[in-house]
């Protein structure tokens, strides 16, 4: 229990803390001169004036130290810890200006779309070095993810297929999605594999008025993102998005020619075209040949339409099961051909596995009218011409229909060239 002198000299202090200062002046001079008083009145001498005159100097160095040095040393303190957070909040804001104008430059400078896609990537990465960054690529069409592009060490790998095109709140809405951890009820359904629980962020990556697909950032668990690193993510990915836009609108018409009526593919033209452009450019490639097993027997029974929409079903098969950057043509009746660049013979057959699983995936969900088809690859060291390329391939996929079709070969011209 405190006792009334205590309390008093508590409340004495806290009046004085607010007191102007001639009060100040008088309870620290005070006391000496009571003291002082008290000695001369009382006409004391020896231990016991120097006793009372020791307590009035006492009460005044406790005055000092409560009415002006605690309060000097606490002021002084506070202004140290608010410099400290101001040039803290000017550096960061700072590096924050510096980062967004190397970024500026980069994207600036970048010659082509995979550069472009690579820098935006890369500045993700340096912001977040901690995590994980991969574009994930959209089905044509649909709010699911169809290929998942990962950088590592600063270069883009190639896409991957996505399982069972799974979905994607970015896609879906259209508005970044963040989770703290992938086994919440609302994460994205691509993050569902319940043996690695993650955070995640999804930022949607679009080309002017069309979404593209997300880039997705993964982490440890319950350690997402803040907002303001948010923010920066998401102008990355704004800018990068713009910058692609606009290299495509540079470089007009991806794929010369007219499309094909039946499948909206492009044709033979524009098949020759790329051909010509990824052999200036010294770029290894794999044609495919596919050839719809049975067409002529499948035609005289089901007739014009049901074949035409066999055709565009294995044409949307082709499209959806191949990375994005394989360009799928259609050349003639059951003949349709695709060009998988950076791509050896033994990866270009497990994709055309791949879309002959999916065609049967696809009819058993279209309850269309059962076919199969058959494939030729050949790779491009393989040939000494481009006609020679395509008939290469061609006469592979005439031996894997001759084989009992449904089945996919590879072409052998002998060893390659030196």
């Amino acid at each position: 229990m405190t006792s009334d002198g205590s309390r008093h000299g508590m409340d004495t202090r806290a009046s004085l803390r607010g007191a102007d200062p001639l009060r100040v002046i008088a309870c620290v001079v005070g006391p000496p001169i009571l003291a002082e008083a008290v000695v001369a009145a009382g006409g004391l001498t020896g231990s016991v004036a120097l006793l009372i005159r020791l307590t009035g100097i006492t009460s005044a160095a406790a005055a000092v130290m409560s009415l002006v040095v605690r309060p000097h040393l606490a002021a002084v303190a506070q202004a140290r810890i608010a410099a400290t957070d101001i040039e803290a909040q000017l550096l960061a804001e700072r590096a924050e200006r510096d980062f967004r104008e190397r970024f500026d430059r980069a994207i600036a400078t970048s010659e082509a779309e995979p550069a472009s896609l690579r820098t935006g990537l890369r500045a993700v990465m340096e912001l977040l070095p901690e995590y994980d960054v991969a574009l994930l690529l959209s089905a044509p069409e649909e709010p699911r993810i169809g290929w998942s592009v990962r950088m590592v060490d600063g270069a883009l790998q190639p896409a991957e297929p996505m399982p069972g095109l799974p979905g994607c709140i970015a896609l879906s809405s259209g508005t970044t999605a963040v989770t703290t951890t992938s086994h919440a009820l609302d994460a994205c359904p691509h993050l569902g594999d319940p043996a690695m629980e993650v955070s995640a962020a999804c930022v949607p990556f679009r080309l002017a008025d069309r979404t593209l697909g997300a880039v997705c950032i993964t982490g440890p668990p319950g350690e997402a993102p803040d907002a303001h690193t948010m923010a920066t993510v998401e102008w990355i990915v704004d800018r990068t998005g713009a910058r692609v836009a606009e290299q495509r609108r540079l470089k007009g018409p991806s794929t010369p020619g007219p499309s094909d009526p039946v499948t909206e593919l492009p044709t033979e033209i524009a098949l020759k075209s790329h051909l010509r452009d990824l052999v200036r450019a010294l770029t290894p490639f794999c044609v495919a040949v596919v050839h719809v097993d049975g067409a002529d027997e499948y035609r005289g029974e089901y007739g014009d339409d049901e074949f035409h929409d066999a055709l565009r079903l294995l044409a949307d098969t082709l499209v959806t099961t191949l990375r994005p950057d394989d360009v799928v043509c259609r050349l003639d009746g059951p003949r349709f051909a695709a060009v998988l660049q950076q791509c050896t013979a033994d990866e270009a057959s497990a994709a055309m596995e791949r879309v002959r699983e999916m065609l049967v995936l696809n009819l058993t969900m279209e309850g269309a009218p059962y076919f199969t088809c058959s494939a030729g690859i050949v790779e491009s060291h393989r040939a000494t011409s481009l006609d020679e390329t395509v008939s290469l391939a061609d006469a592979a996929c005439e031996a894997a229909h001759l084989q009992g079709g449904n089945r996919v070969t590879v072409a052998d011209a002998g060893p390659a060239p030196d």
